[in-house]
């Protein structure tokens, strides 16, 4: 839009226009010329962008053609001006209208709302004037809004009703409608937390917490009781108050962050709740004497036996499973039952081979390792439970008898020794009563054979050293495994170890007080080999197993096999030792490949009037290129793979379509037929999928090489009758890059693959431009592509300038751009003629050009944004675009243009009949 003077509206107010971009011009009050770049900054907030960067004066704040609208402003000026003058700004923003008057660098508008700036003022007024109005509320942030919160019921017979705010009954009250399900959502704009939900079911019990709901539906199981609590930066800010209307009882008092509201095995439901969020250590919204009504606490046991047989299960206040003569234990579960409060059980089982396993909370197994006993247990309370009891227990070990009571994580069993646990004895103790027995030897440590080992990670440092079949290092966190120590308790034989590093292969062995690997390099460790040594050595084996980054776990080698890859850059990030008697029952099942290599791949293609052409391997192209063959069929098998598995493949006959899928070196497509290969499909199969990808490519006629696809997807076209004439395949290690481009891998109508214009200048395609969804009615018209989908530089300026010729009689009207026949003005002509090469302008469309003001002139929109490449006046081009003071043509060469002018519409005359040519673009660089 046209300049207006400091202090005036830039923009518009009462039309609902956004602003997409402003230039302020600062300039010399005496000479009216324009100060230095730096004289002021100007830093634009924009819709879907957030600030860019800040420009000088006279730069574009913002973006043009992109429909983005600016939301906020931070203008600045230099440090010399400022010592002198002070910049004051305002924004109208929609909805909010004008809002207070900001200065030096303060932001001005409005952001996390999404509502656009429309109109702005600034004025540059001398150091200590007045503001030039209102100062108050010059910037509005959403994420200064307080939190809100949405609550909604699923009742019985209603379903889900519509959501309710803050305090506002959710639900129904005197209609004995059961609450089954509750959905409750936080709204913080710019603030991280949610609102997490456990519920008591009927028949089912407490549920997991859960962000935003909690319950069932269309299992008509009614909510009996409720949890809800608030996480991230909502917790900090906020507690959560609520209460439940019980059928039979009405309405109990107010819970808070997390506590049980309702009743649980009373067989009442839930009818309706109230929500509320208040400011932390605000008062409650009402009593909360008494929240929940339900039964006491019980702990429940369970176990199996290392034989795979269930113990059985004991709940109570008082619980046991197994005792003396028992079989002994492999596995425990525990929870608690009838829960009034938050909280949670968690335990943890130690075992000979492995030692303390990881801990499991409420319901999970906790396990000794296949074939193994439990030798002790560890469990806690956490939460209001842990608040109300201790837990106190006891073992009976098939050695020594019943251990001494223990409490609260402390260990209970036998440390070393053959025997194991045969069974467990757990009482709930209201906090602070005296043990329900003696606690005199509840854990008994005897000398035993052992190993330690300890890690060092990325990031992390060394680790604690860990036990016999522990993991030492990490895994799910990306770390590479970058140095170990192992060393042996308990016998005369010492571990050797040998360490794979990235950049430096296999190292010297190193055992005691030697580590293999690095530490301070950044090396990781990529495989190992473990030897004993010593006069123990030849009574035990040494068993290991490495985790490697997108594998996983792989199998177990053992006694200086190598274990880990080799070649494939993948990082080591965790190790697992295990020592064991020769000819033991305890050694791990070796049911995978400990060590990973690259396995061999050959790919024979039969091509027509060649027949089957010599086979290939990894990357190898399979096939012809340049000599205008088809492929007829492929056969592809792996070979010196350490890995089972195969690989799969089909392909896309002409006449017959998908093929059923081959494998291992069977004929795929069609031998002597005369029918052609289209599309391929490739796949590993077995476990060599697990750890590697096969890439492959084809290269069909007239497009050349596609881009590369993986793991079964199709590659090439169906639909269109082109051949695949040759075919690359790679494999490589899983989660790997790809070993290209993966754009137009597979399609099934054209793509374009033609010339191209350079840069971020509009792009041609053989497509037809679609206009935006906003586009109706009259002003809509759009000339489709004519160029062909390997169109050259010259088919677009041939279609460019034929559409041209074809408007020739077209009358002028502005600002129109519709078909031949019709009307357009010099514009209008210019975009539909850039239409018949696919050329998509966004913004600059017909309806826009007919409807809004600034589009009116794009010949001048286009000139001053330079929206296709400049070229020199005396260097014009057929196929060039001319520019005039407010006009545009159409140079066809020889000093000639088609150029829509008033009065006489579409013509074909000399380039100087407009008057004076200013410039010059090529659209088709």
């Amino acid at each position: 839009m046209g300049a207006v003077a400091g202090g005036e509206t830039a923009g518009t107010t009462g039309r609902g226009l956004p602003l997409e971009a402003l230039r302020l011009v600062l300039s010399d009050a005496s000479t009216g010329e324009p100060l230095g770049a730096d004289a002021i900054s100007v830093e634009a907030h924009v819709a879907g962008i957030g600030w860019q960067p800040a420009v000088g004066n006279g730069g574009t704040a913002g973006t043009t053609g992109r429909a983005r609208a600016v939301e906020a402003l931070r203008v600045r000026l230099s440090a010399d001006l400022s010592e002198r003058y002070t910049v004051w700004y305002r924004v109208h923003s929609a909805e909010f209208g004008w809002l207070g008057w900001a200065r030096d660098g303060a932001e001005a508008g409005s952001a996390g709302y999404g509502r656009a700036a429309q109109a702005v003022q600034v004025a540059v007024l001398p150091k200590g004037d007045p503001a030039p109005g209102d100062t108050s509320t010059p910037f509005k942030n959403h994420s200064d809004d307080p939190a809100s919160i949405s609550v909604r019921s699923h009742s019985s017979n209603i379903g889900w009703m519509s959501p309710v705010g803050n305090g506002a009954i959710a639900g129904t009250t005197g209609r004995a409608l059961p609450m089954e399900a509750l959905e409750a959502q936080l709204d913080w704009y710019g603030h991280s937390g949610a609102i997490e939900l456990r519920g008591h079911v009927s028949n089912i019990g407490w549920q997991q917490w859960s962000e935003g709901r909690c319950g069932t539906t269309g299992k008509a199981q009614r909510l009996e009781a409720v949890q809800i609590r608030l996480t991230g930066e909502a917790a900090e800010k906020y507690d959560i108050w609520y209460c439940a209307h019980v059928s039979g009882i009405g309405w109990l008092d107010w819970a808070c962050n997390g506590a049980a509201a309702g009743s649980a095995g009373k067989g009442r439901a839930i009818e309706a709740v109230k929500v509320v969020l208040v400011e932390k250590g605000g008062t409650a919204p009402g009593s909360s004497a008494k929240v929940f009504i339900g039964d006491p606490d019980a702990v429940t046991v369970s176990g199996s036996a290392v034989s795979g047989e269930s113990l059985g299960s004991s709940s109570g206040q008082k619980a046991a499973i197994g005792g003396k003569g028992a079989k002994l234990l492999n596995s425990i579960t525990l929870s608690v039952a009838g829960q009034t409060d938050n909280g949670s059980i968690s335990y943890s089982v130690m075992d000979e081979y492995s030692g303390w396993g990881a801990s499991s909370t409420d319901g999970g197994a906790a396990k000794a390792v296949s074939g193994a006993s439990v030798k002790a247990i560890k469990m806690s309370l956490s939460g209001q439970l842990a608040a109300n009891y201790d837990i106190w227990y006891r073992t009976c070990d098939s050695g020594n008898g019943w251990t001494g009571w223990t409490s609260n994580g402390q260990a209970c069993g036998v440390s070393g020794g053959s025997s194991g646990l045969c069974g467990i004895e757990i009482t709930l103790v209201s906090k602070g009563q005296s043990s329900p027995g003696s606690t005199v030897n509840a854990f008994i440590e005897t000398p035993g054979i052992g190993l330690v080992s300890q890690a060092h990670v990325a990031s992390a440092g060394w680790l604690a050293p860990v036990g016999n079949g522990e993991t030492a290092g990490q895994t799910g966190k990306s770390r590479s495994l970058q140095a170990l120590y192992v060393a042996t308790q308990g016998i005369d034989a010492s571990v050797e170890v040998s360490a794979h590093v990235a950049n430096i292969g296999w190292q010297p062995y190193v055992s005691g007080a030697d580590y293999a690997g690095t530490v301070g390099r950044n090396l990781a460790i990529q495989a190992v080999k473990l030897r004993l040594t010593g006069n123990d050595a030849s009574k035990f084996d040494i068993y290991y197993r490495v985790h490697v980054a997108n594998y996983g776990w792989l199998g177990w080698a053992k006694n200086d096999a190598a274990a880990g890859t080799v070649g494939l850059a993948k990082q080591a990030e965790a190790i697992q030792i295990m020592l064991v008697a020769k000819g033991s029952s305890g050694a791990p099942v070796q049911d995978q490949a400990a060590l990973i290599q690259l396995p061999g791949l050959s790919v024979k293609a039969n091509c027509s009037e060649l027949g089957w052409q010599t086979a290939v391997g990894n990357d190898g192209v399979a096939g012809t290129v340049g000599q205008n063959r088809a492929m007829e069929a492929m056969q592809l098998s792996l070979s010196d793979s350490s890995i089972s598995g195969g690989i799969s493949y089909s392909a896309h006959v002409s006449n017959i379509g998908w093929q059923s899928a081959v494998s291992d070196g069977v004929t795929s497509g069609t031998v002597g037929q005369g029918q052609q290969i289209q599309a391929v499909k490739i796949s590993l199969t077995g476990n060599v999928s697990n750890y590697f990808d096969v890439w492959y490519r084809v290269h069909i006629s007239d497009y050349g090489w596609l881009g590369w696809t993986k793991n079964g997807s199709p590659a090439g076209t169906t639909k269109l009758g082109i051949p695949v004439q040759a075919l690359q395949v790679k494999i490589v290690p899983k989660g790997a890059a790809a070993p290209g481009s993966t754009s137009d891998s597979y399609f099934e109508s054209y793509r374009y693959m033609g010339y191209q214009t350079p840069g971020s200048y509009p792009k041609v395609n053989c497509s037809s431009v679609q206009l935006p969804s906003y586009c109706t009615g009259y002003f809509t018209y759009v000339t489709p592509s004519r160029i062909p989908y390997n169109a050259s530089r010259q088919d677009c300026i041939n279609a460019f300038i034929q559409r041209a010729r074809e408007y020739i009689g077209t009358r002028y009207i502005e600002p129109w751009s519709s078909w031949p026949g019709d009307a357009v003005d010099c514009s209008g002509l210019v975009l539909q003629c850039l239409y018949a090469t696919g050329m998509d302008m966004g913004w600059y469309n017909p309806y826009n050009h007919r409807w809004l003001p600034e589009q009116t002139y794009n010949s001048m929109n286009w000139y001053r944004n330079n929206t296709f490449m400049p070229v020199s006046t005396s260097a014009m081009q057929r196929g060039d675009v001319v520019y005039y003071k407010g006009h545009i043509g159409i140079y066809i060469g020889n000093g000639r243009i088609i150029d829509s002018w008033p009065g006489i519409g579409v013509t074909e005359r000399s380039v100087y009949a407009p008057g004076r040519v200013i410039g010059a673009a090529r659209p088709f660089a």
